[in-house]
């Protein structure tokens, strides 16, 4: 096992270079195959062989730097938790989109150290977007440090929403009359089916909130921590803190918009 400290203290850096690396090298991949459906995962969701060729190609590239680390990947280990230094692999964010043919779905991989996230990879194959974080160092598109635009009214920008889940702690139908009493408050509303491509959309400032009921880690530790490094403001729908695994995260561009969210969501 890796001894985190002197790990995370001489090696980040090395490590998100080696992130970098991956999913450059894995967009390649995906670019280059046909996609190939597996298997429905569930009733809403499909599993690819891309999906696993890609995953199976980032761990081997990793393992190679780092042989040692702590791997958390959406297909073949997701029961894993991240511990030491860990770094979570979510192969193709937005399956259903890459196997329907659009082009918003992107490769997101996130560094931890325990519980904490400290490094963040999003790619996106197809515009060749680099999306890269570090706790503490900024967010950064192809090298170019992304900062919020917190002036944005609510009334003025957009409203992302993610898949809708049944048996959460949220009930069904709360989601979609959360969304229904939000509709004065926002000028549009959208839905992307895609983490990678939702939280890039916060750190780009083209949209000013998001409201996510996605509570896997691969799907929420990448673009939560470039978030946060744009400048973004989060919490749980409930109002207090966020904690991975948990679905109801919130995150915007300022505190208003934020509080517009959470006050709809008590009324409820």
């Amino acid at each position: 096992m890796i001894q985190k400290e002197s790990f995370m203290k001489k090696h980040i850096g090395d490590l998100t270079e080696a992130m970098v690396h991956a999913v450059r090298k894995a967009g390649e991949l995906l670019l280059s195959q046909s996609v190939v459906v597996n298997s429905h995962k569930t009733a809403n969701d499909l599993l690819t062989e891309n999906d696993l060729q890609t995953e199976s190609f980032i761990i081997k590239e990793l393992r190679e730097h780092f042989p040692d680390i702590n791997i958390v990947s959406e297909e073949y280990n997701p029961d894993a938790r991240a511990e030491g230094v860990a770094v979570v692999i979510d192969p193709i964010d937005g399956t259903c989109n890459y196997a329907k043919g659009l082009d918003m779905y992107g490769i997101q991989l996130a560094a931890f150290d325990g519980e904490e996230c400290v490094s963040a990879v999003i790619y996106f194959p197809v515009s060749e977007e680099l999306i890269t974080a570090e706790k503490g160092r900024g967010a950064y598109l192809n090298g170019k440090r992304l900062t919020v635009d917190k002036t944005q009214k609510a009334a003025d920008g957009i409203l992302l929403i993610s898949d809708y889940y049944e048996g959460m702690d949220i009930p069904f139908d709360t989601q979609f009359e959360l969304v229904k009493a939000l509709q004065n408050s926002f000028l549009k509303t959208r839905h992307l089916g895609a983490a990678c491509v939702d939280f890039s959309m916060m750190a780009k400032s083209h949209a000013v909130a998001y409201i996510t009921y996605y509570h896997k880690i691969w799907d929420i530790a990448p673009g939560l921590l470039v978030s946060k490094e744009a400048g973004c403001v989060f919490s749980h729908l409930s109002g207090r803190e966020y904690s991975y695994g948990e679905p109801g995260l919130v995150v915007a561009n300022n505190e208003e918009n934020l509080s517009i969210i959470l006050e709809s969501y008590k009324k409820l």
